[in-house]
C-alpha cells in the first residue's frame, strides 16, 4: 500500500479533479505495461517450467501474442522507440546513462498523440528518457506522472525517497511493484468516464534485484539459485500485481473497451532457463532482444492468436495511432507500421522486410553488436543464422551463403547510414530556469580533459569523480543559462583530511570563482559546500571545473555540482 504523504490521494484527486467539462467521443482506453529486464523466457507461456506467472499467461490466451517481438539491446533505447515509433538512433537516447538517454526535445511522443485526440495521459513508473525538465513526463505529453525521472533506476526497491508526483519529490512505503500499481489503479478508478492512456512501467526485475523474502523462498525451495530465485520473485509479483490492476478493470466496466499490451524493454538477465535461446540483456542474439508482447482487447482481438510474424517496438506508436483513429507525425520518418490488421484478424502477414539492431555505449558503431533480421535469416555480428531451423544461434552459415551476407550487411549499412545521420553531441543543460533552480550539474554529462580525472559510474545517484590527481585536470560541461544572473555555486565532496587545502577553480562565460577543498572526514563521506558565485549571461556556455594546486593525493572526490540563480 502506498503511503507517500498521501501520495495515492493526492494522485487520484489530481486524476479525477482535472476530468474534462465536455463530452468526449467514446475511444478505447490504452493501458500499456513495459517491465525492465525481463525475457522473453520468463514466462510460463512460453515455456519456462519453474517460474509462475498465470496471470500474464492468462493475458497472452485472452489475445493476441507475438512470437518474434523485438526491442533493443537495453533500456532507454527501447522506451525512445516506443515513445517515437522511430529507431532511437534518430532520437538521441542512444544509451543509458551519461546523458546518452536523453529523449531529444523536438521528439514527438505517444502521449503527445494522445493528448491531440482528447485522452488523459498517465505515465506510472520508470521514465529514463531525460533527466532534466525541459524532458520531464509532463514536458512530453503526460498529464499525470508518478515515478522516477532523474535517473535509470532506483536503489531502494522499498520505503523509496526517489520517486516523484509529477515535479514533486515523495516518499513511499512498501514495495516498489505494489506501490506503482496502487498509483495505476488510482488513475484507472479516477478517470473512467473519459478516454485514457494508462504507460505502466515498472523498474521490475532490473537489478538490485529485491523482493519479499516469500516470493524469493518460493523459488529457493525450487531449487532456483538466490539471485535467480530473486528475479523470478520479482517476476511473479509483477504478475500478482497486474492481476490486481486488471481485476480494477474488470471491476469498473472497463474490458471492452480497454485494450492492454504487455512487453518488455529489452532481453533477460535470468539464466535459470532460457528456452534455447542465445545471449542476454545487452546483445542482440536473440536472448538479448527478442522480449514478450501480447495485446488483449475483449471481442476485437482473437483470443488464443500466436503470430510468428516479426515485430518490434518501433511498431507501438503507428499502431496505437491506428486502433485510436489518429496520424502518426507526418513530419518526420516513422519507421514502426500499424499491426492493427494482425491484432484484428489473428492472421499471419509481413509488416518488415528487415528489422536492424545495434547498441554500443555512447556512440553507435556499425561494426559492434549489430544485427539484421530478414525472414528466416538472421545476420549477427558477421554470422548468419536460419532462425527457423535454428533459433539458439549455434549454426553460422555465413559461408555456405555469401550472397545473403553481402545482401544483408548492406541493407544494415544503408539503415546505419540513414539513421546515424544525425548530431550525437550532448544536449546542454539548462541553468536558471524558475521549474529547476538550483539544478545539479550531472557530473557523468562532464567531458574530462586531462591526464587522469575521470567520472565514475555508480549506480546513477552514486557518482563520482575518480583520480583527480594531475594538477590541470578538469572537467567541462556544455550548458544553456537560460536567465542571467548571479549564480551560486555549490560542490558536494569528500576530502580526507590528508588531501584537504587543494585549490581549484570555476569558470563559465568569462566568469570566475577559485575554492580550497575543505577537509569531510574520509574519502567516502560526503559534504555540500558553497564555493561562492559566477555572474553569468544569457546563452550557451561552457562550464569548467579546474585543479590548481593539489598538496595531497587528489583534489577531491566530486559527487555533486549544484548552480542555483540568486534573486
Amino acid at each position: 500500500m502506498l503511503r507517500s504523504y498521501g501520495c495515492i490521494a493526492v494522485l487520484a484527486g489530481v486524476c479525477a479533479g482535472s476530468l474534462w467539462a465536455q463530452d468526449v467521443p467514446q475511444r478505447p482506453n490504452v493501458i500499456l505495461i513495459v517491465t525492465d529486464d525481463q525475457g522473453w523466457w520468463d514466462l510460463g507461456c512460453h515455456g519456462n517450467p519453474f517460474i509462475e506467472t498465470p496471470v500474464l499467461d492468462r493475458l497472452a490466451a485472452d489475445g493476441v501474442a507475438f512470437n518474434r517481438f523485438y526491442a533493443s539491446p537495453v533500456c532507454s533505447p527501447t522506451r525512445a522507440a516506443l515513445m517515437t515509433g522511430r529507431y532511437t538512433h534518430r532520437t538521441g537516447a542512444i544509451d543509458t546513462y551519461c546523458g546518452r538517454d536523453t529523449l531529444r526535445a523536438d521528439e514527438i511522443t505517444v502521449a503527445q498523440v494522445f493528448q491531440e485526440r482528447g485522452y488523459r495521459t498517465n505515465l506510472v513508473g520508470k521514465w529514463h528518457l531525460g533527466r532534466y525538465m525541459r524532458y520531464h513526463p509532463n514536458q512530453r505529453g503526460f498529464d499525470e506522472f508518478f515515478g522516477f525521472w532523474q535517473y535509470g533506476f532506483i536503489n531502494r526497491y522499498f520505503d523509496s525517497d526517489e520517486l516523484f508526483h509529477n515535479t514533486e519529490p515523495v516518499i513511499t512505503a512498501g514495495y516498489i511493484t505494489d506501490v506503482l500499481t496502487d498509483a495505476a489503479i488510482a488513475c484507472v478508478e479516477s478517470q473512467r468516464e473519459q478516454p485514457f492512456f494508462l504507460y505502466l512501467a515498472y523498474n521490475a526485475p532490473h537489478w538490485p534485484h529485491l523482493v519479499p523474502d516469500p516470493y524469493i523462498e518460493k523459488y529457493l525451495a525450487k531449487g532456483l539459485p538466490l539471485n535467480e530465485a530473486r528475479v523470478y520473485g520479482m517476476i511473479t509479483s509483477i504478475d500478482e500485481n497486474v492481476g490486481r490492476l486488471l481485476k480494477v478493470v474488470d471491476e469498473q466496466g472497463l474490458s471492452e473497451r480497454t485494450i492492454v499490451i504487455f512487453m518488455s524493454d529489452n532481453g533477460g538477465v535470468s539464466s535459470h532457463f532460457k528456452a534455447g535461446l542465445r545471449g542476454q540483456k545487452g546483445s542482440v542474439w536473440e536472448g538479448g532482444i527478442r522480449t514478450p508482447f501480447f495485446a488483449r482487447w475483449p471481442g476485437r482481438f482473437p483470443a488464443g492468436t500466436r503470430l510468428d510474424t516479426m515485430a518490434a517496438h518501433i511498431d507501438v506508436l503507428p499502431t496505437l495511432c491506428d486502433l485510436i483513429g489518429a496520424e502518426p507525425p507526418a513530419d518526420r520518418t516513422i519507421d514502426g507500421v500499424s499491426l492493427r490488421n494482425l491484432l484484428t484478424t489473428g492472421r499471419e502477414q509481413p509488416v518488415h522486410e528487415y528489422l536492424f539492431h545495434q547498441w554500443t555505449r555512447v556512440r553507435p558503431d556499425p561494426d559492434k553488436n549489430w544485427a539484421v533480421h530478414h525472414g528466416r535469416y538472421k545476420l549477427a555480428n558477421g554470422k548468419l543464422f536460419d532462425l527457423q531451423a535454428d533459433p539458439g544461434e549455434q549454426n553460422d552459415l555465413a559461408a555456405d551463403h555469401p550472397d545473403i551476407v553481402r545482401s544483408m550487411r548492406a541493407a544494415f549499412e544503408r539503415w546505419f547510414a540513414d539513421v546515424t545521420a544525425t548530431d550525437y553531441a550532448l544536449v546542454p543543460i539548462e541553468v536558471g530556469r524558475p521549474d529547476e533552480n538550483p539544478v545539479e550539474i550531472d557530473l557523468t554529462w562532464g567531458t574530462p580533459v586531462g591526464r587522469k580525472v575521470k567520472p565514475q559510474y555508480r549506480h546513477y545517484n552514486r557518482d563520482f569523480v575518480a583520480d583527480w590527481s594531475v594538477v590541470g585536470d578538469a572537467l567541462r560541461w556544455t550548458i544553456d543559462v537560460v536567465r542571467a544572473g548571479r549564480y551560486e555555486v555549490t560542490l558536494e565532496y569528500a576530502c580526507p583530511p590528508a588531501d584537504a587545502g587543494s585549490k581549484f577553480e570555476m569558470t563559465a562565460a568569462g566568469a570566475r570563482l577559485e575554492g580550497t577543498a575543505e577537509p569531510t572526514l574520509a574519502q567516502e563521506v560526503y559534504r555540500p559546500h558553497v564555493v561562492g558565485t559566477l555572474d553569468l549571461p544569457a546563452g550557451p556556455a561552457t562550464l569548467e571545473m579546474k585543479a590548481l594546486a593539489i598538496p595531497g593525493g587528489q583534489l577531491m572526490r566530486l559527487h555533486k555540482v549544484w548552480l542555483k540563480r540568486l534573486p
